[in-house]
């Protein structure tokens, strides 16, 4: 009898332990959750909804970071310096010192600036450096009037689309008034010719629009209006001067 119990406790424990060996009951397969001993069903629930959880903050990390990459990439391409080179065409007037009138034809000119952009929530800001030269010759008799101005101008730039915004800008700096013309003197007609440049205060304000063809590269259309100082030419005050441009600038930045 005990060489019959003896078989039947050795065969049962050679059954268990190839259950065991063979993946039986105790067994975790892979990719399964382990379950925890005595784990009820709400426990395993509770178990699925937190590794959900723990997939929705991995989801929001990575959106997090692409949203860090994407502002990497605008700081990259930020650039806050650029040269500025325009062309502009206009009318202007000025009264002699009798405070007649003597308009000018249509004169052209051209500007050369180098500035920097400062970003804002609210639009953008520049500053910058100008030198700007124009000329027109006289309407109503011979001779033309030029000035040259160096200025410090500033802009605000306010966006509408990526491609498209407007600006504002005022200026102020020093002008060279340069007058050449026969000016009538006296009701007998005698002419005394003048040819003669004094320095002035400029000052101009305007406004126009934006077009960014690229990040590097955009261009400004717009109106401006210039004037000085009274100048003393030949010992005679010269006021009232003023200018009406139309400016087409191509803006580089770096």
């Amino acid at each position: 009898m005990k060489k019959v119990l003896s078989v039947v406790a050795v065969s049962a424990f050679v059954l268990t332990a190839g259950a065991a060996f063979a993946g039986g009951p105790g067994k975790q397969g892979v990719g399964e959750t382990v379950m925890p001993v005595g784990c009820p069903e709400e426990c395993q629930q509770q178990l699925d909804e937190l590794q959900g959880s723990q997939a929705q903050q991995d989801e929001r990390l990575a959106a997090h970071a692409q949203e860090i990459e994407a502002l990497k990439q605008r700081e990259d391409v930020y650039n806050p310096w650029y040269v500025r080179g325009a062309f502009k065409m206009g009318w202007g007037s000025q009264k002699d010192y009798l405070s007649r009138d003597m308009d000018n034809d249509f004169g052209y000119g051209g500007q050369a600036a180098v500035g920097k952009l400062f970003n804002s929530d609210y639009g953008d800001f520049r500053l910058e450096l100008e030198y700007a030269y124009q000329k027109a010759d006289l309407d109503d008799m011979d001779g033309d009037v030029t000035l040259q101005t160096f200025m410090v101008n500033g802009y605000y730039d306010l966006p509408v689309t990526d491609m498209f915004g407007i600006y504002f800008t005022v200026g102020a700096g020093y002008g060279d008034y340069n007058l050449n013309a026969g000016i009538v003197e006296t009701p007998n007609g005698f002419v005394n010719y003048v040819n003669h440049n004094n320095g002035v205060f400029a000052y101009k304000g305007g406004a126009g629009v934006t077009f960014n063809f690229t990040d590097q590269l955009a261009m400004d259309l717009g109106y401006e209006y210039l004037g000085t100082s009274d100048a003393e030419i030949n010992n005679a005050e010269f006021t009232s001067i003023r200018n009406h441009n139309i400016v087409t600038s191509l803006r580089f930045m770096f």
